[in-house]
């Protein structure tokens, strides 16, 4: 029987396509700017537009499409999972031909020329490149209260969020513990991705046939770090997953979210192979902007 590998085959960089999709929710400069560096004539880009964001769509470029079916997102709750599906549905939808697509974020930036960022999927054509450890005592074992937890908050009824709080506190009281879904062992990792298009199917189409799965989902907390690891890492995709999503982020113990990079930052981000880095805010320092455009313009 064929494997994964075999359907996929090394071509020209000029002949790639790659979707970005950028989750955007704020500050309208900002998304304008990034839209601006990543433009090129084999990169396809998609915004999802927070339904709570004040950014008028009709500000983006022509080419920029605009995810239709928008959500209110939440951060660490299904919401986030829930824009991205709504994205990738239309996105399959909607472009007949596509290789690759990557996730980024409205505050993040490329680091590299996209020439480059093309050249590597070229290179590695069928690898789905996507950082993913086990959520077990040989890997991130601490992030298994994410999901072995009850968490509600998820659910916009507050009849099932009050129902739930009163579940959450039994279960705590008697400490048990939710085993993972239908026995997968349960995968998580960054947020941040790049997949192929048969493995963007695959989790499009498991997500809608197996509606059990989607609602254990709704019951944990920052399920965008898990779901996708744990689909593609017990699925055939696995053989192909190499655990690099090359984007550079500064991380401080005890804070949940990575740090704002800054030009005091520069010399780190540039060293290692990466292709995007976050997070990013022109109103703490823009300079840094200036000067990765700048060492892009250079490495053409």
């Amino acid at each position: 029987m064929a494997s994964f590998s075999d359907y996929f085959m090394p071509v020209p960089w000029d002949e790639l396509k790659l979707v970005v999709l950028i989750t955007a929710h704020k500050n309208i400069g900002q998304l304008l700017r990034l839209i601006s560096a990543i433009s090129h004539p084999q990169v396809i880009i998609y915004v999802h537009l927070d339904k709570k964001s004040a950014i008028d769509g009709s500000m983006l470029p022509v080419h920029v499409r605009i995810v239709k079916k928008r959500v209110e997102v939440t951060w660490r709750l299904f919401s986030q999972v829930q824009a991205i599906i709504n994205s990738m549905i239309e996105i399959v939808r909607n472009e007949a031909k596509f290789d690759y697509l990557t996730l980024i974020s409205g505050q993040d930036y490329p680091i590299v020329p996209m020439e480059a960022v093309l050249g590597l999927l070229a290179e590695q054509a069928g690898s789905e490149f996507i950082h993913h450890v086990p959520l077990d005592q040989t890997g991130w074992n601490k992030a298994r209260i994410r999901f072995e937890r009850f968490y509600f908050q998820s659910y916009s009824n507050p009849l099932i969020r009050l129902g739930g709080s009163l579940i959450t506190f039994v279960s705590d009281k008697l400490r048990l513990k939710r085993r993972f879904h239908k026995g997968l062992r349960p995968w998580g990792g960054s947020a941040w991705w790049t997949l192929t298009r048969p493995c963007v199917q695959h989790i499009i189409n498991l997500l809608e046939t197996d509606q059990a799965l989607v609602n254990f989902m709704m019951k944990t907390i920052h399920p965008d770090e898990i779901i996708f690891q744990t689909i593609i890492m017990n699925s055939p995709f696995a053989d192909n997953a190499v655990s690099e999503n090359f984007r550079y982020m500064e991380w401080v113990s005890g804070n949940p979210n990575p740090n704002i990079l800054t030009r005091g930052d520069f010399s780190k981000i540039v060293a290692g192979p990466h292709h995007f880095a976050r997070k990013f805010d022109p109103g703490i320092d823009e300079e840094i902007l200036d000067m990765l455009d700048d060492y892009r313009n250079r490495s053409r």
